[in-house]
């Protein structure tokens, strides 16, 4: 039979008289009905997250570099996929650890003058390096680069409670990641590199345009 949303109930001495829900018997009947269902507004607001979440670990992600004027991945045969480590970006601008502008880089053109535009950047012969104010007693000479030292600290101690936390199999590895501009001088990888000594880093990759040219 159809439902009509009328319903037998007793009424007076005896005998069943169908009578129409009132409007405050029909909302009780309906809330009723919906208890246990899911909510499905929370799900959406669930999945909202989530995607959220999704979008911006892809845009985070270190490996994600964007090759323009201040950066340009050099290329070569060498056939081997990323490993997780911590990554540091050497830029024509800066040096960039978890997507922090931890150490400026100086650039001077041929001529001597600061870059300042894209188009300085862009230009051949330039001249890159860490200014000695961001190096150990401000000394020209100075390898180590304070700054960048407790920047790679605090980034190393965040990847070893993370990989005790998860209970990793295998003991951990403190291995780190150069991605560094094709035209950044050995003066200032050696600086990274040994900075990222002191901090306890002991085991050091590159990250390079992968071509198949040989």
């Amino acid at each position: 039979m159809a439902h009509t949303g009328r319903q037998p109930r007793p009424t007076g001495e005896g005998g069943d008289e169908p009578i129409p829900y009132t409007k405050k018997e029909r909302a009780s009947a309906r809330e009723m009905g919906m208890e246990g269902a899911l909510n499905i507004n929370s799900l959406m607001d669930i999945m909202t997250i989530l995607l959220t979440f999704l979008l911006v670990s892809i845009t985070s992600d270190p490996w994600n570099v964007k090759q323009n004027q201040y950066m340009q991945l050099a290329e070569s045969t060498v056939d081997r996929d990323p490993q997780d480590s911590i990554a540091i970006l050497v830029t024509k601008r800066a040096i960039v650890v978890d997507e922090e502008d931890t150490v400026p880089v100086t650039c001077t053109t041929a001529g001597g003058r600061q870059c300042r535009t894209d188009e300085d950047y862009g230009k051949d012969n330039n001249r890159y390096f860490i200014d000695k104010a961001w190096k150990e007693d401000s000394s020209e000479s100075a390898f180590l680069v304070p700054k960048l030292l407790k920047k790679l600290t605090e980034e190393l101690k965040v990847s070893r409670d993370t990989h005790a936390d998860f209970n990793r199999e295998g003991e951990f590895k403190a291995i780190t990641t150069i991605i560094c501009d094709k035209d950044i001088p050995y003066r200032i990888i050696a600086e990274v590199v040994h900075t990222a000594g002191n901090a306890g880093i002991d085991q050091l990759r590159f990250a390079i345009m992968r071509n198949s040219i040989r």
